[in-house]
This record gives C-alpha cells, structure tokens and sequence, in this order.
C-alpha cells in the first residue's frame, strides 16, 4: 500500500490551463485594492502582473511609486454584483413531491447550509463564484455520527460546500454502458490546521489533499498531508465506511454547478481583459498628469551654491542652476500625450459597453459610473446560466433529502428555479387579467395561476397556498359567502 506521494499534489495540464485566467478574473472581481496585492512585486521575466509599467528596467520603488498612481476603474467588480443580484433578484423556487417529508421545505428554504446558512445565501455564493470562474462544484457532506451515538439523529443533516475551481486539482471520469459519463476520481487540495507546539494561539497550516474516488464500486477518501523535509504527501487517512440509512455510498456525492467536468473559460474574461488594458491606460495617464503637474524654476545667477540652497529651501518645485551668461529651453509639459491617452481610455470604456456594460454618467464627465444590463446578450446569458445552475441543483436537493429521509426521489422529483424572472411565463398586466379569467372559469388549474401570480411579483415565490387557505378560512373578517366558495371548491 502507498503510503506517501510526490504526485498526488501535482494539478492535470487541463487545470494548469486554466489558473492563470481564473486568477485575472478573481483579482478584478474583488476590487482595487487586490488588484493592487496581486501587484505586489514587478515581475520582469513573463510580466505576467496586471500593471505592466514604462520600463522593465524600473527599481521597486520606482514601480511602487508608479502602482501607487494607479487608478481601477472597477467595472468588472460592479458589474459581477448586477449580475449576481439579477439571478437572486427573487427567491429560488423549490417544490417538492406532494408526499415529501414533513418539514422539508422549511429546512431546505431556512437552514441549507453547514451552519444554518439560508438557501438564498448559499446561492449567492454559489452564482458569484460560478460567474466568476465558471467551474464550481458542490459536495454534499454528513456529521460523522452512527446510530450508536447517544444523539438525536433527527436533528442532523447533510449539507452543502462549496468548492472553488482552484480546489478541484485533478479529475477522472468513466462512460457507463447507457451512455453516463460518472465521476470515478475528485482530488481536492486545501490546508488544515495542526497546534504548534511552540505558540498556543496560532496553529499551523498543513497542506491537505482528498482524494476522493471509487474502489471497487463504494466511495471513499483517502488523506494526505504535506511534509516539508522532503516535498512529498503522507497518507494520515482512508475513509470508507460512508453509508447511506446502513448502505455503502456508491458514488461521489459532488456535482458540478454547470453541469459538466470539463473546464470552460469564465463568463467574465473579455470583460476582464478589457478592464485590466483600461487600468495600464489610466495608470499611464495619471502618470503624465503627475509630470505635468510638476514645475521646474530657472536661476541665472553667478550665486554660490549655498545662497542657491537658501533659496531653494523656501519654494517647492525642482530647480536648475545655471550660469548668468547661460541659457535654457523650456521644458514642455506632456499636454498632448494626456490628450491622446484620454482619447484611448475612451475607446477601452466604449469597447466594454459593446461587450454588455453600459455606462452611464448622467451630468457631467466626472459624475461617477452607474452599470445597467444589455438586455439582447445578457438576459440571453443569464438565462442559459439559470438553466445550469437550477439543473444541477435539483441533483444536488434530491440527493440530500434521500439521504436525510431515507426517501428514493430522482432529480425529475424535484421542482427547482434559480431565478422565477426567466419562467416562461406572460407578464404584464394584460396577461394576467386573461390569466386570472382562465382560473375562474375552470379552464387551468389553480396551481398554474399561483405560478403565474409568483412569477409577475403579486406574491412571494415561498407563498404556501394551503395555509393561505387555512387563514382565509379562521379570518372572521372574510364575507361568510366567501368561506362557503372556497370551502366548495377545495
């Protein structure tokens, strides 16, 4: 049996690939001031830093002098946040079987995550990083206790994690004989913390890898941890016995958010791109303007250097001392190359406005930036990734009631949007009139009404129609002709 490796660590080509590009649009997301981390130092061999400056031949003050005149627009981060906030405008909608358990929609809706985290706000994580990189997964993990523990089991569930692309290092997959594509091999990379022997208030950060894979058809994880003397990974676990209600987990419970192992670009790189050739335009022109803004005083004179001194001390500017019989040119700000600069950042920001942002400045040049959706691309964009997401997600649900409840549902079980705004429903008021006609002469079912009513924002997305019939029901304020209606049709 291995018991340490070299290797295990090591990412796939497919991933290395990839890093470089999720790290760009993780940087630019986040703002300035990581964008400015990120630059920390100047690299002068692959540039591969977002400011690229003048001169490789720059000293580090130099350069730290230079990032300290740069400006980021933010374009990318505020626009990442529109986006986010478009999907998770309203509440996702989740329905499930009539015979669900009871109380499973209040726990998927209120407590969803590890530590009693909502639905809405996992989901929130969920889309920015999925936006961000384009290749999250979530694994669905359980409490490590048996039926032996002296706990009420009732009170445990599984629940969700979500794991970066940078995470997720190396992958294996296996077509099944109906044509199924299964995940046979996850490796997962992170740190855990160890006590230091030496400092009781800061533990150490030990590099982990999971391997998490199929053997002789159950699932299992095996558990290295890095050792520094000679770059390798010891094996310190091997967890097997993962059962389901008594029964040995037979696949890896992690589901890719779009639905599919292979990596794609993220959603974000032309926008990204763009920004950071905007922030070396801006960079460069607040730059000049620092050299323009800077003057630089002549004394002809036949003075000594110390009476020079004396007057030097007094003013501000860089000074030039030259003979009385001598003489100087001007020295020319860079006026024109500000105004070409200026020319050239206007082009880089309309570019970005073709490529879905739309930037407003209501009054006056210098007014500030508001970002709007082109509806054509974006709404197109948005509506794809919907279907993604609420698709892997039903596989995700389905998957942790029947662990929860013992229950046998399939992910066709489970009703589940991302986003109501991309329902194929009619909206306006007009429809909703015809709509509403339809449900009174009997000609749809109430059901379908109530979707239509969620969907045009009459009533919340959670809106449970039985207890709003109860209430109607014990309200002694509804006309008693009312009652009797409703009491006959339901």
């Amino acid at each position: 049996m291995v018991t340490s490796s070299m290797y295990v660590a090591n990412p796939c080509e497919e991933f290395k690939q990839y890093l470089p590009l999720w790290k760009r649009a993780r940087v630019v997301t986040q703002g300035e001031l990581a964008v400015k981390n990120f630059d920390k130092y100047l690299d002068v061999t692959t540039f591969s830093n977002l400011l690229i400056p003048f001169s490789p031949s720059m000293s580090l003050n130099q350069y730290n002098f230079y990032k300290a005149e740069a400006e980021f627009p933010g374009f990318t981060c505020q626009f990442l946040s529109t986006l986010v906030n478009s999907l998770l405008r309203k509440a996702p909608s989740i329905t499930l079987p009539e015979d669900a358990p009871e109380g499973a929609i209040e726990w998927l809706r209120d407590s969803f995550g590890q530590n009693g985290k909502s639905f809405a706000a996992f989901m929130m994580n969920a889309v920015r990083e999925e936006i961000t990189t384009h290749n999250t997964w979530v694994f669905v993990d359980y409490p490590s206790v048996t039926e032996e523990d002296d706990v009420a089991l009732k009170d445990y569930k599984p629940y969700p994690t979500l794991y970066p692309a940078e995470a997720v290092i190396n992958w294996s997959t296996e077509e099944q004989k109906n044509g199924d594509i299964i995940v046979t091999r996850l490796i997962t990379t992170g740190f855990t913390n160890e006590a230091d022997p030496e400092d009781e208030f800061h533990p150490i950060e030990v590099q982990t890898i999971w391997v998490h894979e199929i053997v002789n058809g159950f699932y299992q994880v095996r558990v290295f941890k890095s050792i520094q003397e000679n770059d390798s990974f010891e094996l310190v676990d091997t967890i097997q016995n993962i059962t389901v209600h008594g029964e040995r987990l037979n696949k890896i419970p992690a589901w890719p958010m779009r639905g599919e192992v292979e990596l794609s670009q993220p959603i974000l790189t032309a926008f990204v791109d763009k920004e950071i050739s905007i922030y070396n335009k801006i960079s460069r022109r607040n730059h000049l303007l620092y050299g323009a803004a800077t003057y630089t005083p002549i004394v002809k004179s036949d003075m000594n250097e110390d009476e020079f001194e004396t007057i030097v001390s007094r003013g501000l500017g860089s000074w030039l001392l030259v003979g009385a019989e001598e003489s100087i040119d001007v020295l020319k700000t860079p006026t024109e190359a500000l105004s070409d600069m200026d020319r050239a950042i206007a082009a880089g920001i309309e570019e970005m406005a073709k490529l879905g942002i739309r930037i407003l400045t209501p009054e006056v040049s210098q007014s500030g930036v508001a970002l709007e959706l082109r509806n054509a691309s974006q709404i197109s964009q948005l509506g794809a990734l919907n279907t993604q997401l609420s698709m892997s997600m039903r596989q995700v649900l389905a998957f942790m009631i029947n662990w929860r409840y013992g229950t046998d549902y399939t992910p066709s079980d489970i009703g589940f949007t991302l986003s109501p705004d991309f329902n194929n429903r009619p909206k306006g008021e007009t429809w909703m009139r015809l709509a509403t006609e339809w449900y009174q002469e009997g000609l749809i079912p109430r059901s379908a009404w109530l979707e239509m009513v969620k969907s045009n924002d009459i009533l919340d997305t959670n809106y449970n129609d039985d207890k709003g019939q109860q209430e109607i029901n014990e309200d002694d304020a509804i006309d008693k002709v009312i009652k009797e209606e409703n009491e006959r049709k339901y």
